[in-house]
Formats: structure tokens, C-alpha cells, sequence
């Protein structure tokens, strides 16, 4: 009896320390706003001394830099401090929303993440400073076929029709994201700021003439609402912040066609996002799938990527189509666009020469002219004379209360770099709010 005891024990022990020491793939989801400040701890925790050796992948054109930081889907694999063995970290930014559908388990999810396989770096060797392969695309991602274990969201669930969904921690706030007003290459200079009244009126109907923001009725070019899927918490952002309603459905175009320099085709978005048959540059990334109102109208990009390039060009000569893919007007018009972007979306369609607009009445002056956020600009934030913000969240999924995941979500959420375009830290708000949208005060 006293060997099969020791025996036991001794087998006990051998499982316990194999399971201590085994490897951990942990799956990272949400908000393509956050995602810089996200990836960029990421990679930090990775080199932190003492635990050097990893590889990673990415999406993003080329290596080298920052560059890594503007990723869609990236993943990383080697030793992470305070996790014995081999972790791995697979991201795939989506959308708020999305990301936090992928947490709750038994939800049907019409647009799930889809990670990078470990096989994609199986033939890289780590370095200690992270060997780097870059220009992946969609190269091997797949769906998970399960819950994600983590993920950012520019709102909180309570926003979201998963706010019954158990998820921790009860506070989730991580920081402060910032957004603001932008319109496309070729924004008159003689609108500078967007109301949240022009805003409803030109998202509830899809256009609006430029008489409205200007006041002058010889503006007769039309000023088209362009903006993200119901997915995203950019969107549930805006739509909160302007009083039009989270759940309510809006009329957005979205590009379907165009070249390195111009926009040549824009469309209502259609119900499901693409016409049958399906039109050149339609994507059904880009139907609404969130609060089950997937009309005309109501989709919008999938991607902030690709909204803030398509914002970088001009529209002088544009053809406008319906949700039908009719030719709206019979001909080319001259048009503007205009939406909400986070503040680090933005800084890449302001560099290829979109303009920043202030939001009722307040604008990021220095960072509309110079793309860095001075330290006026911090003030009319954390003060509250500039509200286009939310707080960013860090959901967790309900049942990882313990071991390596929730050593990973720890060491990313406490090592987040809350500077510049990439948000603000808590301590620095002398302001608050509640709720999404909801008043802001000390």
C-alpha cells in the first residue's frame, strides 16, 4: 500500500509539473484602434530581459520599426516572462463588438477571427531580438472554431447586445482612446468642424448638400457618410457620442473602386454587402452582422485600414451607386466624405492628406497641422473640453481565472504605452463618464 502511495504521488507530481510547464497559445481578438499600443506590448513583454528568444509574424507591407504595430494579425512565439515553456500569442483585430462575441461561448459568430497557424514561422529560428516575418496577408489564417481568450473593445459590453454575457474583470477600462472628425483628400477649408446635429442629418439620410456645414446655399456638392460595420466600436463610438442611437441604422458608403490617388466609385452598402452578382470591390467583410439589422444602408469597411486609405484620396469625379449598384445621379460627381476615425487611424489618412475636423467646435489643432498631439491638445482631453473619446477595455473570458492566460493578460494589460495617437492613460483624465457617450465631468 505504501509503495502504490508513493507511486501515486510521485505520478501526481510528474503531471502537475508537466502541466506547469506546458506550452500556451493564447488568442487575442477586438478593437483595430488599440491595436498599436496592444502589439507594441506585446513585442515589449517578449524582449523584457531574461526570457529574449521569440519569433513573429505579421500583415503589414514591410519589417523593421513600428511598422509591426499596424497590423491586422500578427503572431508571436517564444519564452514569456512568467510563463514556463514555449507561448504563444495570436492576434487578429476585428472589430470592439466582434471581439467581444468571440469571448462568450455558444454565440454564433457569422465573422470569426481568423489567426495565424504556428506552422507559418516553423521555419524561422528566434532571436533575441524577435526574428521578423512580415507581408503575411491571410497567408495560412484560419477561423479557431472555438472562444478567443482575450480582447480589446473601444466600448463596454453593456453597448453591445452581449451585455448580459458573463466576461471579467468588472472594471475593464485599460485607457483612453481617442478619436476624431475626418473628411477626405480635398475637404474644403472652409469647414473645420463637425457638429453632432450635421452628423445625425448626414448619417440618417447618407448625404447631405455642403450647404449644411457651411451655411452657404450656392454649396451645392454633397457631403457622403462613410464608416464602419456594427462591429466595430469605432462605430458603436460615434454613433453614441452624437446621440444617433447605438442600435439605430444608418446610410453609409463605402468605395468600391478606385486608384493610388482617387476614389472612382462609391455605393450604399448593400444588405449583406455585396450585389448578386457581386460587384468589382464589394466585400461581404463589410455587411452588418452584430444587432441583426443587416439592411441597405447599415454595413459599412470591416477595416479601419481600409477606410483611412480610401480617405487619403480625392473625389472630384465620382460615380454614385445605390444599394441596387444603379448609377445614382446618371453621372460623375464632385463629392466629399466624411467619418469618425481613432485618432491613430486617422494619422495615416492625415499624412496622405486628409483633413482633421474638430468636433463640435473643439479641434486637435496641433495634430490637424503637424500629426503629433501636443500638449494643448492632451489638455482639451483629459480636461473634458474635447469629448470625441472612450475608454478602452480589456475583456477577459469568463473562465480563465487562473495559470498562464491569465499571467499573459496581466503582463499585456499592465505594460500597456498610453502616448500620442495611441490613447491616454487613466490617471491622466481629470474627466470621466459612466457610460459610452455619456456626459463628461471631473
Amino acid at each position: 500500500m505504501k509503495l502504490k502511495s508513493i507511486l501515486g504521488g510521485t505520478a501526481l507530481a510528474l503531471a502537475f509539473l508537466a502541466s506547469a510547464q506546458a506550452d500556451v497559445t493564447v488568442n487575442i481578438t477586438g478593437a483595430t484602434a488599440f491595436r498599436s499600443a496592444t502589439l507594441a506590448s506585446i513585442k515589449a513583454r517578449y524582449l523584457a530581459a531574461g526570457t529574449p528568444m521569440f519569433k513573429f509574424a505579421h500583415d503589414m507591407a514591410t519589417a523593421g520599426g513600428t511598422t509591426y504595430t499596424g497590423a491586422t494579425r500578427a503572431i508571436f512565439i517564444g519564452n514569456f516572462p512568467g510563463v514556463t515553456g514555449t507561448t504563444t500569442i495570436r492576434c487578429c483585430f476585428t472589430g470592439s463588438v466582434e471581439g467581444i462575441r468571440a469571448l462568450i461561448p455558444g454565440v454564433t459568430d457569422p465573422l470569426p477571427p481568423t489567426y495565424y497557424q504556428s506552422s507559418l514561422l516553423s521555419g524561422t529560428t528566434a532571436t533575441a531580438a524577435g526574428a521578423e516575418l512580415a507581408n503575411q496577408g491571410e497567408t495560412g489564417a484560419a477561423a479557431l472554431g472555438g472562444i478567443s481568450d482575450i480582447a480589446f473593445s473601444d466600448v463596454t459590453k453593456s453597448s453591445t447586445p452581449y451585455s448580459a454575457a458573463s466576461l471579467q474583470p468588472a472594471t475593464p477600462a485599460a485607457g483612453v482612446i481617442l478619436f476624431t472628425m475626418i473628411g477626405n483628400k480635398g475637404w474644403p477649408s472652409s469647414v473645420t468642424s463637425i457638429t453632432a446635429q450635421q452628423f445625425r442629418a448626414i448619417f440618417g439620410k447618407g448625404y447631405q448638400p455642403l450647404s449644411l456645414l457651411t451655411g452657404n446655399a450656392t454649396n451645392t456638392d454633397l457631403v457622403f457618410a462613410t464608416g464602419r460595420n456594427d462591429g466595430s466600436g469605432t462605430r458603436t463610438t460615434y454613433l453614441a457620442e452624437t446621440g444617433f442611437g447605438i442600435s439605430n441604422t444608418v446610410q453609409q458608403f463605402v468605395a468600391n473602386t478606385s486608384n493610388a490617388t482617387a476614389l472612382t466609385q462609391i455605393q450604399l452598402v448593400p444588405a449583406g454587402g455585396v450585389n448578386s452578382p457581386v460587384l468589382p470591390g464589394q466585400s461581404a467583410k463589410n455587411a452588418s452582422t452584430v444587432w441583426g439589422l443587416d439592411v441597405d444602408g447599415n454595413g459599412g469597411y470591416n477595416s479601419g485600414s481600409t477606410l483611412k486609405t480610401d480617405l487619403g484620396k480625392t473625389s472630384t469625379s465620382v460615380t454614385v451607386l445605390d444599394a441596387s449598384g444603379t448609377d445614382a445621379f446618371g453621372a460623375p460627381v464632385n463629392l466629399y466624405l466624411v467619418t469618425w476615425l481613432s485618432l491613430s487611424d486617422a494619422a495615416g489618412a492625415r499624412t496622405n492628406g486628409a483633413t482633421i475636423l474638430g468636433y463640435e467646435g473643439v479641434i486637435l489643432s496641433d495634430y490637424a497641422t503637424s500629426g503629433t498631439l501636443s500638449t494643448a491638445d492632451k489638455a482639451k482631453i483629459t480636461n473634458g473640453s474635447y469629448t470625441a473619446w472612450g475608454y478602452e477595455n480589456m475583456y477577459l473570458r469568463n473562465d480563465v481565472t487562473s495559470g498562464d492566460k491569465l499571467a499573459v493578460y496581466t503582463a499585456i494589460k499592465g505594460n500597456l504605452t498610453l502616448s500620442g495617437t495611441a490613447g491616454i492613460a487613466l490617471t491622466d483624465m481629470v474627466v470621466g463618464r459612466t457610460v459610452d457617450g455619456g456626459t463628461v465631468a471631473p
